[in-house]
């Protein structure tokens, strides 16, 4: 049983390259951990495997739990602190997309009133129909921005 071991160790080592690099990883993270741990070598992986004591994984773990960021408090402050700072941009956009409406609005009413007024020129009946429909829209349009105005007044948003 143990000379096969040996054995086995010994062509392991000579033909694995990948337990090699892996050996040589841990060792550069183990002396990166807080506390760092201690090097290992192909020997001691040898004499762990025959002897049943192989704990190397055990001291790998960084418990995350002993971090600042993961306690409940410090992560539901930076959750809210985040979403306040989404918040501040959406405010921002929303600004900028009251505008676009307010402006869509605006333009609308100019085009469609000179259209009314060209029309009643050339096709009294049309513009007329054509009036009535835009009275309709218009007041449409005239609870939108006394919305938009609300939202402004509530918020405060910069105009």
């Amino acid at each position: 049983g143990y000379k096969l071991c040996q054995q086995i160790s010994k062509n392991l080592q000579q033909r694995s390259q990948t337990i090699q690099k892996a050996i040589a990883e841990y060792n550069i993270q183990a002396s990166r951990l807080v506390p760092p741990q201690h090097s290992i070598s192909w020997k001691e992986i040898v004499k762990y495997m025959s002897l049943g004591e192989f704990d190397l994984l055990q001291h790998t773990w960084d418990d995350v739990h002993d971090h600042i960021w993961a306690k409940p408090a410090v992560h539901e402050g930076m959750a809210k602190f985040f979403k306040l700072c989404r918040a501040k941009e959406e405010i921002i956009r929303l600004n900028v997309e009251i505008w676009c409406l307010r402006t869509a609005i605006y333009d609308e009413e100019v085009e469609v009133s000179k259209t009314i007024v060209s029309m009643h020129e050339v096709q009294p009946l049309l513009a007329a129909e054509l009036c009535r429909r835009h009275q309709t829209h218009a007041a449409v349009n005239a609870i939108h921005l006394y919305c938009l105005n609300l939202i402004e007044k509530q918020y405060s948003l910069a105009r």
